[in-house]
């Protein structure tokens, strides 16, 4: 026999501070992209150009990260509304037994 237990509310929960973590990830970022912007402005030479292709290939990893984070909210959340909903249907089944 299969068994499991779950808290639907604290996996809501928790997909709520993931939600609130990719905020911060975002604005943290932006902020240092500024940065290089900045820096990137006032350099040139191949330094500077091989520091700008690994700024842009670190970019790119920068928005994989973000887009995995926030398949792992949806999925939290998903998951939280399924089990809840799970719950409350079979405790339909049993209320008028």
């Amino acid at each position: 026999m299969t068994r499991f237990q779950v808290d639907s509310d604290q996996i809501q929960t928790a997909s709520g501070a993931v939600s609130g973590s990719i905020g911060a990830i975002r604005d943290a970022v932006a902020g240092m992209y500024t940065n290089l912007d900045n820096l990137q402005s006032v350099w040139q030479g191949s330094a500077a150009s091989q520091f700008a292709t690994v700024a842009q290939q670190w970019r790119a990893s920068q928005a994989q990260m973000e887009q995995a984070l926030e398949g792992i909210q949806a999925a939290l959340t998903q998951a939280s509304a399924l089990y809840a909903d799970t719950e409350a249907q079979a405790t339909r089944l049993f209320a008028g037994a």
